[in-house]
């Protein structure tokens, strides 16, 4: 709760750009569910346990005890979760930035059952744009960049589309395989998905003056 109220906002110049800061940095750029970008790891934890679907860390050995030294950090520091979402398996993977460890991106997977037919991913798939259109402006439907991408969104059946607003991108991908099909929801709040390339280069410098010696005085 922040102890400022927007009248006590109006009294001087200086008490304006405080509030600016205080709501500035309490908004959050994206919210599915009970999540929101700039969330720090054992909030997004504490918030699926009490939905009860279990959020463990998937970064493969980085440590939780508040180790700053570069080579006990994990560039990519990423949880997952299990769920269902709208009767399908649904697959959730948080990515945080590597040293402030605050939420920036998630991956919202759901798979359709073998005995799907295409039409359900497709009804599925343009259910959720609907949900997405009433919260975000539509970008439209980027297609792969390349020939060869775009030959195989054709065999995948593979449909793309985007909506932004807010410092925030949101983009859903849906593909059929001729067996069944999934649809991929990604959020990514675009200001903290650039703090997290700044950290990780951080992060790889450090690693690389450790690492060195004073090789680098040979160049």
């Amino acid at each position: 709760m922040i102890g400022v109220s927007f009248a006590s906002c109006r009294h001087s110049f200086f008490a304006v750009i405080t509030c600016t800061i205080l709501f500035t940095s309490t908004a959050h750029a994206f919210i599915f569910d009970v999540w929101k970008s700039g969330m720090k790891e054992s909030n997004v934890v504490e918030s699926g346990k009490k939905k009860g679907i279990t959020v463990e860390s998937d970064s493969g050995g980085f440590t939780l005890f508040g180790d700053k030294k570069p080579d006990k950090l994990a560039v990519k520091v990423e949880y997952t979760g299990n769920t269902k979402l709208m009767g399908y398996d649904a697959k959730l993977i948080f990515s945080f930035t590597p040293e402030s460890r605050l939420l920036h991106s998630l991956r919202v997977t759901l798979a359709l059952p073998i005995s799907s037919d295409k039409v359900d991913m497709e009804v599925l798939a343009d259910s959720i744009a609907k949900q997405l259109d009433s919260k975000y402006k539509e970008h439209g439907k980027p297609s792969a960049d390349s020939i060869i991408g775009q030959f195989v969104d054709k065999v995948r059946n593979r449909d793309r589309r985007s909506w932004g607003g807010n410092g925030d991108a949101v983009t859903m991908e849906s593909s059929w395989n001729m067996v069944n099909g999934e649809v991929v929801i990604v959020y990514e709040d675009e200001k903290l998905s650039e703090k997290a390339k700044i950290e990780d280069r951080r992060i790889r410098e450090k690693r690389l003056d450790q690492s060195s010696g004073g090789d680098k005085s040979k160049f």
